[in-house]
């Protein structure tokens, strides 16, 4: 008999995903574009499967917690359609953020993220260009915008290159981006982003490592990094600022940040005026609006054009108060306190890459400003690490728990009843 021939399967969920990943990701490439792009992929992933989309909203319907509180400063933003606006479309990529996590593995999330963000570090080796002061800017805008886009593609290289479950082609492309990585992070002349890089391949290095280890092995290895992570953090407290000083100074960088420490002490003098609400939700670099008039002109960047305050707590805190500010402590570190946890239980490459991904994301949270707003790659991830790790130890606990005994039918019965319980996704 002659055998049937294979028949190639398309997963519309993965297809829609990249589309809408590649928008964000590559927007520099898309230019207007991105965000249709992205609204229109993401669309089509909400319609493609409403019983999955209704189940995945009603499990984690908690995250939009979140997008409504940003829609609801409208009430006494000084620009209220631009809080209502902003915060129907961060509620439109919170959806979105749920959504992947139903549909995708984080093996399949991966991969594709590798292919995506691929892409752009080829773009940008054959069609790059230099900036005035001699950092690479690639396809991107800036050499901040290239050097978060090779930071966060170096862990994911790095990811792919040591997964065991991925195929040798692939393990050896990762291991090529891997490498590749180094020379890219130099030419862009980014201090911030090579150092924070470092200690996230660590990340994903160790979790992968404590694979190996017996029970008790992997509690002592938890505990010496908790002492490791105390004794930096104490460090940082104490002395981080002239050691931050002394790295910048002795890199060529300006060691008051590019200025802003100047603009840290403007925010947090609008926060003490409205510490619990804000002044709302993308309210305060609004053209024509004074006090943001006045650091443009400061700090000679065009009027409304993108800036911000450098430091995600300050800034968000501005806009939509200690409140909003909670909810968004609590995406974040719950979410790599979550990820942690399951990495440790469960440990996997995509596990590892999250939980890396995550580690990034806050470190860079202290001198920048990459969530939570719309359309935005960074802001899917932090929210979708969290589902991710809550999903991922909610099934490990339900396979710990004794399955439900069953009038007897006989032996066979009982063997039934004493499978596990197989995880939402085969590689969660």
């Amino acid at each position: 008999m002659m055998a049937a021939p294979r028949q190639l399967t398309l997963n519309i969920a993965w297809l829609l995903t990249f589309g809408a990943f590649a928008a964000l990701v590559l927007n520099a490439m898309f230019g207007s574009l991105a965000a249709l792009t992205f609204m229109g992929c993401g669309g089509l992933l909400i319609v493609s499967n409403i019983p999955a989309t209704v189940d995945s909203l009603r499990r984690w319907w908690f995250v939009l917690l979140l997008p409504a509180y940003c829609m609801l400063t409208a009430l006494w933003s000084q620009y209220p359609a631009n809080s209502l606006r902003y915060g129907l479309q961060l509620a439109f990529t919170a959806m979105v953020a749920i959504i992947i996590t139903g549909r995708l593995s984080t093996a399949a999330l991966m991969r594709l993220m590798f292919i995506v963000y691929g892409i752009g570090v080829v773009a940008s080796i054959l069609f790059g260009r230099t900036g005035l002061g001699g950092s690479w800017l690639g396809v991107f805008g800036s050499k901040n915008a290239f050097a978060a886009h090779i930071a966060v593609f170096a862990l994911i290289a790095v990811a792919v290159a040591a997964d065991g479950k991925s195929s040798w082609p692939l393990r050896a492309l990762g291991a090529a981006g891997a490498l590749a990585s180094g020379p890219l992070l130099i030419l862009a002349q980014s201090t911030g982003a090579t150092l924070m890089v470092a200690p996230c391949v660590a990340i994903i290095l160790l979790s992968l490592m404590s694979a190996r280890l017996s029970g008790m092995q992997k509690i002592l290895v938890f505990a010496l990094l908790l002492i490791i992570a105390a004794a930096l953090a104490l460090l940082v407290a104490t002395t981080g600022d002239a050691l931050l000083a002394e790295i910048l100074e002795g890199s060529g960088k300006d060691a008051t940040l590019t200025g802003r420490t100047d603009l840290w002490a403007t925010g947090l003098s609008y926060i003490a005026e409205r510490p619990l609400q804000g002044l709302g939700y993308r309210a305060f670099w609004v053209s024509g609006f004074a006090p943001a008039e006045e650091l443009w002109a400061m700090f000679d960047v065009p009027s409304g054009a993108g800036f911000n305050f450098h430091n995600t707590y300050i800034s968000n805190a501005v806009e939509i108060g200690l409140i909003g500010l909670g909810l968004q402590i609590a995406i974040m570190y719950g979410g790599a306190i979550l990820m942690g946890a399951y990495t440790f239980m469960r440990p996997s490459a995509p596990n590892a890459l999250l939980l890396a991904l995550q580690t990034l994301m806050i470190l860079r949270s202290f001198i920048e400003v990459e969530v939570f707003f719309e359309f935005s790659i960074r802001s899917i991830m932090g929210i979708a690490t969290l589902i991710y790790a809550a999903a991922g130890l909610l099934a490990l606990r339900r396979q710990s728990l004794p399955a439900p005994r069953r009038p007897s039918r006989g032996v066979l019965s009982h063997v039934a009843a004493d499978r596990p319980r197989p995880l939402s996704h085969p590689n969660l």
